[in-house]
């Protein structure tokens, strides 16, 4: 063997020592591998050479994979790196895999191996499970602003110091609020002050008494010109992730029309429940205070037809029908006015005629004409704060009320006693007293004399009948002029009815 032979045989023992023990720089020059004689040498030495040169390539592939470089060429006709292209490739797919994954394709199934692929696969099944609550989440979200914003009731969100925190379009415009993120405002602030003690009590029973949806009726008051309207609210109680109780959810409706219908309903009842009353107290008249006289004067004209025909007329006799006859028509008479007004202010017919008056005139009038009465009754009647006093209102209006007081202080006055028509100033109001020393009135009807819906009508001292609609009428008659009557009675020591009048 010649020293070049022995020479490149030490050389590939070296470049085998090199690929041995795993480095990737070595240095294999044999230098002209041609120059060797031996031709078996040669081929070994250049198979060595190729090996490392494989080997080297093959080195430096695998490194790149390791740093992530999977875009690099794997070594071709390289036995080396046979093994690792299958790897290669293997990661090149799961690279794309993961950048699909990451645009949110969440369909992909990794088969790069074992444990591996188990996880990655797990981990794409929990991302898929999140998008879709997460797509969930956001079609509740998209349909919860669509019904938030769309409402035509009003919604209100506040937190548990009843700030509003977020509110829908409908309860902006329905509140005259505008929605700015920097301006707190407190929604007990857009509540009436009648009602805010009720909103509290009803959202304390949230907290406190544990209800879930709480309902109420309450007055709210626009932020912009203060106008309030009535609304219907229903609250419930808004909670955090750990189930505990961060503010409250409210709906609001503007139930202003309802409640203007339901006042007009409750009117017209109230109107109709009047007007069958008025109906019952009519045929309660007609057919008991109109029988009783025409009784009379039918039995007094028979009587005196009958006296007409005896041979001998007794005088006294006919005196006596004739004037039964003439005191049940002149109760009839009344009877009828009192009625026909009485039935005209209950249709609000009685028109008001204002016009310049004295009082002292009207008074002095009105009491010369029950003198009559009262003479019969030797009643002392008298007025006595005679003068000027002038007025603008209603002549028929006021002949009614003191005609109707004079005569039922005859009525219920006995033998010798005293009625007295007297008259006050008090700035620009009068006040006409009648006051009498008759038989007075008990306790229990003083009490609702003039409230009262059944018709109270007491015989006089001489058994005077009446239609109990004397007082009804006064008090009528009395609010529509704009005054008030009022009355002071001692139960056996008289009575005193007070009415006030003034310019109309």
């Amino acid at each position: 063997m010649s020293e070049n032979d022995s020479n490149v045989i030490h050389k590939l023992n070296s470049i085998v020592d090199q690929l041995l023990s795993g480095k990737r720089k070595f240095n294999f020059d044999l230098g002209d591998i041609d120059s060797i004689e031996d031709e078996r040498l040669k081929m070994l030495a250049g198979k060595v050479v190729t090996l490392a040169e494989q080997y080297r390539d093959c080195y430096g592939f695998i490194i790149d994979l390791s740093c992530g470089r999977l875009y690099t060429e794997s070594p071709r006709m390289n036995a080396f790196a046979n093994p690792f292209k299958q790897l290669h490739s293997e990661l090149r797919h799961l690279t794309w895999q993961i950048q699909q994954i990451a645009d949110g394709d969440y369909d992909q199934s990794v088969s790069f191996s074992g444990d591996f692929s188990d996880s990655f696969n797990k981990m794409i099944g929990s991302l898929r499970e999140r998008n879709e609550l997460s797509e969930l989440i956001k079609e509740n979200e998209l349909l919860f602003r669509s019904i938030f914003h769309t409402s035509p009731d009003g919604i209100v969100m506040l937190d548990l110091k009843h700030n509003i925190i977020h509110a829908s379009k409908a309860a902006y415009n329905m509140l005259q609020i505008t929605e700015k993120t920097d301006e707190k405002i407190l929604f007990d602030d857009l509540i009436h002050t009648e009602d805010i003690s009720n909103f509290t009590s009803v959202i304390d029973s949230l907290l406190v008494g544990g209800k879930i949806t709480v309902f109420s009726e309450l007055r709210l008051v626009t932020k912009n010109n203060g106008k309030s309207f009535w609304s219907e609210q229903n609250a419930s109680l808004l909670f955090d992730s750990n189930s505990e109780p961060k503010g409250y959810i409210i709906i609001l409706r503007d139930i202003s029309e309802r409640k203007s219908a339901e006042a007009q309903l409750l009117q017209y009842t109230d109107e109709l429940d009047e007007s069958n009353r008025t109906k019952d107290k009519m045929f309660s008249i007609i057919s008991h205070d109109l029988k009783s006289p025409f009784s009379a004067l039918l039995g007094a004209s028979s009587m005196l037809v009958k006296e007409f025909d005896r041979e001998n007329i007794n005088v006294d006799r006919i005196k006596k029908m004739s004037k039964i006859i003439n005191d049940s028509t002149v109760r009839t008479f009344d009877l009828l006015i009192n009625l026909l007004d009485w039935a005209r202010m209950q249709s609000n017919k009685i028109e008001i005629n204002p016009e310049q008056l004295n009082l002292n005139d009207i008074i002095t009038e009105n009491v010369s004409i029950a003198q009559t009465n009262a003479t019969n009754k030797n009643i002392s009647l008298t007025f006595t704060t005679p003068g000027n006093y002038p007025i603008v209102s209603d002549r028929a209006i006021i002949n009614t009320i003191l005609r109707n007081l004079i005569s039922n202080a005859i009525k219920y006055t006995l033998q010798n006693g005293y009625v007295t028509v007297s008259l006050a100033s008090t700035g620009n109001m009068y006040l006409i007293s009648v006051e009498d020393t008759g038989v007075g009135i008990p306790p229990e009807k003083l009490e609702k004399l003039f409230k009262s819906d059944s018709i109270q009508s007491t015989p006089g001292t001489n058994n005077e009948q009446g239609t109990g609609l004397g007082l009804d009428l006064c008090r009528d008659f009395v609010n529509r002029i704009g005054g008030d009557i009022s009355v002071q009675s001692v139960f056996g020591q008289g009575a005193t009815f007070t009415f006030s009048l003034k310019d109309i």
